[in-house]
């Protein structure tokens, strides 16, 4: 085993590989137990879509952990790994933090505006009752 990968023979790491290997063995047993099931059934197609689903969690389940160990050989090898207290020092160059606007509520309406005092009267007169239809009825 090169040098980038030992970390895998530390404790954490096999019993995450163990529980990783025991899930995917009991994802793809399910899913076969699931085509097992449709095809009792004379092909069920709710049931080869669980299958199909227990199969794509098992392959979920590798690349998380392909994923994991793949993230932990780049931090190693850029020095900064779980273990060692002062990161190196960044070789790209650092963004300054994105600025929001801070949200600023509309100006109120002034009361002496013409258009909104013709507005609220039309509206007061949407909800008078008309007195002409209810002498018809």
């Amino acid at each position: 085993m090169t040098g980038k990968y030992r970390f895998l023979l530390r404790p954490g790491w096999v019993a995450l590989a163990l529980l990783t290997v025991a899930l995917v063995v009991t994802m793809v047993l399910l899913g076969h137990w699931q085509l097992d099931v449709s095809d009792s059934k004379h092909f069920s197609l709710q049931n080869f879509g669980y299958a199909l689903q227990w199969w794509a969690f098992s392959i979920f389940t590798l690349a998380f952990f392909a994923r994991l160990v793949r993230d932990r050989v780049r931090t190693t090898r850029s020095g900064t790994g779980a273990g060692d207290p002062t990161p190196a020092e960044p070789t790209q160059r650092v963004e300054p933090p994105v600025t929001y606007r801070r949200y600023v509520p509309p100006a109120p309406v002034r009361a002496d505006d013409p258009e909104l005092a013709a507005y609220n009267d039309y509206l007061a007169g949407l909800a008078q009752p008309a007195t002409q239809d209810e002498g018809r009825t």
